[in-house]
């Protein structure tokens, strides 16, 4: 059975290749594929500076992870960036288990990862 995921998409005042995506529900192994096709839209579209909002995201497993890095390392190579915001304790904390804060971009407040937008 699938879980749920949404994504909404929000502009950045002055930059119009960059756009905040919020994420509501869990991202895991179920949900994947779609959370790919919309990400990867959005670098089609030529919006290549994301801000991850992970204020309502409740779960991530090792899957959901693994394509936050990919989101990632794509980003970087079209001259972007991939900024995760508003982490709860326990997707922080399975992020870090796995080894991964040091590989992402990881902000406190919704300013800061704006200010960091390359």
């Amino acid at each position: 059975m699938e879980t749920q995921i949404q994504l909404t998409c929000d502009e950045v005042p002055g930059k119009t290749d960059a756009r905040i995506v919020r994420f509501v529900g869990d991202l895991d192994a179920t949900n994947v594929d779609l959370i790919t096709e919309q990400i990867f839209n959005y670098f089609s579209d030529g919006l290549v500076k994301l801000v991850a909002d992970f204020k309502q995201l409740r779960y991530v497993n090792s899957t959901g992870l693994g394509v936050l890095l990919h989101f990632n390392k794509t980003a970087r190579e079209k001259g972007g960036c991939f900024k995760i915001v508003n982490l709860n304790e326990d997707v922080y904390e399975i992020i870090e288990i796995i080894g991964a804060a040091s590989l992402l971009d990881i902000y406190d407040e919704m300013d800061e990862a704006i200010a960091a937008l390359a």
